[in-house]
């Protein structure tokens, strides 16, 4: 059974395999998967090795792809840190293997160069002695790295602000055995002379103010003079789609590509997936009235239109997976690929308009050429007359409809769904002359009212289930409808010659 518990398990398993878990929530995972048949068996496919992607047949899609999408609030949890709010996007990689410490590989040039910033400063906080050790002022990221006096069941919670009062967003928090922690924010300004870092751990109404606070001088040009920013200006025009790779960081700690999707906003396209299932970005355009907002409110919309709604998603990569279902970064000069690391995905002030963040690690000095290529991405059309299927659970919570939903070129057949746990399981094949692994059904979910019960998500081990949490548990009754269908475009490459 695929209960809340299994999910928090199976969200912990790449840490579990590196040993890097506590004593005790290692021990959890271990007892749960004992005694958990469906999680024996997620676990017993993690641990296998991965097949050779050139031999599976029919290229099939990888499932060990992890999607970070909510935050997990839970003592055992305190690995990982993931927020999604209004202020943008921050998430912790669920990348095993990875240390929490400078011993980190991304950290080798920075490291040899003489980069880290020395901070060695302790505070009392909340019973505990934190101390900030060190600093990383990268062109692509600043980095902290925090250690405590005892094991703590909370997360750190962080701020950095500079000298003029300027606050950089928080990114990430990632944890060792819950004393160890490197704390993530976005790159500080070149004319940042000194920061302030403010740290808190138990971040309720009576704890809020048990703070600690570390002001340190920075030298953020002796990072730069090592980093290389290009503006490539490189262009791809798809039919339905364009491609933009705008900017291009080469820092010291990692390598980061920032890359824009257009499509048009006439609805002729429904919709942009990035990965097969992982990212969604469905084609929603308003019109901005024309009365213009009170003095000192937002200015007005650029164009009279805006995107009907706001998203991000975070996605971790392994190098280890087949390429088939990530991007790849090839060091033409070295001949060899670089570690792919995670990708951030986030709808934009304009509609129908997405933009990338990529990031592996970081290149060799002497690389002079890299070959990018793209994720894989699917352009979505609408289905005509959007075909249902009926769900009537009535006391029943498992269902074997085998209907069919017509779409030009072929068909969906649900052969199967169950409600379980607040959530409703849906499982499903298709027919038709082309291949089902360049195709992507997405499906709406809505109750007797016409009310919309959650949002599709695709099952991480079978790439044809899909889930939905549902935001009224006690519905029985329910309307699944096809309304488009995501096709698999050709793979595209960028080629930067770093010499120009």
């Amino acid at each position: 059974m695929k209960l809340k518990e299994c999910d928090l398990v199976q969200e912990l398993m790449p840490l579990f395999s590196e040993n890097l878990l506590s004593e005790e929530t290692a021990g959890f995972v271990k007892e749960h998967i004992a005694g958990c048949n469906s999680c024996a068996r997620v676990w017993e496919d993690f641990t296998r090795p991965l097949p050779d992607p050139i031999t599976v047949e029919g290229h099939a899609p990888q499932k060990d792809i992890k999607i970070l999408f909510r935050l997990k609030r839970t003592a055992a949890a305190v690995i990982m840190l993931l927020v999604l709010g209004a202020s943008g996007l921050a998430y912790a990689s669920y990348t095993a293997g990875k240390h929490v410490g400078m011993d980190d590989p991304d950290y080798r040039f920075a490291q040899e160069l003489g980069l880290f910033t020395e901070i060695n400063q302790t505070k009392e906080m909340d019973g505990l002695g934190a101390t900030l050790e060190k600093g990383l002022f990268d062109g692509t990221r600043s980095v902290l790295f925090l250690s405590l006096s005892d094991e703590s069941k909370d997360i750190p919670m962080a701020s950095l602000v500079d000298q003029t009062g300027h606050e950089y967003q928080f990114k990430s928090a990632r944890g060792w055995q819950g004393k160890y922690f490197m704390l993530e924010f976005e790159p500080i300004g070149l004319e940042a002379q000194e920061v302030t870092v403010s740290l808190a751990m138990n971040m309720t109404e009576e704890t809020q103010g048990q703070e600690a606070e570390f002001t340190f001088p920075v030298d953020v040009v002796k990072t730069v003079q090592h980093t290389k920013i290009v503006y490539p200006n490189q262009k791809k025009e798809l039919p339905g789609l364009d491609i933009s790779l705008e900017k291009t960081v080469l820092g010291v700690s990692e390598t980061e590509f920032k890359i824009y999707f257009d499509w048009p906003v006439d609805g002729s396209v429904a919709g942009l997936g990035i990965g097969r299932g992982s990212a969604y970005f469905p084609t929603s355009v308003v019109e901005v009235p024309d009365t213009p907002p009170p003095p000192g409110l937002a200015p007005p919309h650029p164009g009279g239109l805006m995107s009907g709604y706001a998203s991000s998603c975070g996605i971790s990569y392994r190098t280890g997976d087949p390429i088939a279902g990530r991007p790849v970064l090839y060091d033409m000069t070295s001949r060899q690929e670089v570690e792919v690391q995670r990708g951030e995905y986030s709808t934009t002030q304009f509609p129908c308009q997405v933009k990338a963040i990529i990031k592996f690690a970081p290149v060799k000095p002497e690389t002079d050429s890299l070959e990018l290529m793209l994720p894989p991405l699917y352009l979505y059309e609408w289905t005509e007359d959007s075909p249902k299927v009926y769900l009537d659970f009535g006391e029943e919570d498992k269902l074997s409809p085998d209907e069919e939903l017509a779409f030009p070129g072929g068909k969906v057949i649900i052969s199967r769904a169950w409600l379980e746990e607040g959530r409703i399981f849906i499982e499903f094949s298709m027919e038709g002359p082309e291949r089902p692994d360049t195709l992507l059904p997405h499906f709406e979910l809505v109750d007797t009212g016409s009310n919309k019960q959650g949002h599709m998500y695709y099952d991480w081990e079978d790439p044809q289930l899909v889930t939905f949490s549902l935001f009224d548990e006690e519905a029985r009754q329910f309307t699944v409808s096809l309304d488009s269908i995501g096709r698999l475009l050709p793979r595209e490459k960028f080629i930067l010659d770093l010499t120009e």
